[in-house]
């Protein structure tokens, strides 16, 4: 599924960038997903996208944090009940 390039609505500028961070590597993830799926993989390149992947996770693991959860937190309880 190909999700098209559109702004979000969010007001908070900081918490934007971050979500965009966010769904960037998430996509890159799944790219590397893909290309695993690739019949015929070397050793060697199924190294290199493993690699890749556990780079990514590292990456998710550390943007995920408080900072970016107390963000989403205060942009919820912004919005009108």
């Amino acid at each position: 599924m190909q999700l098209r390039e559109r702004s979000l609505p969010i007001n908070n500028a900081t918490l934007m960038t971050l979500m965009q961070e966010l769904g960037d590597e998430c996509s890159r993830v799944l790219e590397l997903m893909h290309q695993l799926q690739v019949s015929n993989l070397q050793d060697d390149q199924k190294a290199e996208i493993l690699a890749e992947i556990l780079a990514s996770v590292i990456h998710l693991h550390t943007h995920c944090d408080e900072d970016l959860q107390g963000a989403i937190s205060d942009e919820l309880d912004s919005l009108p009940e």
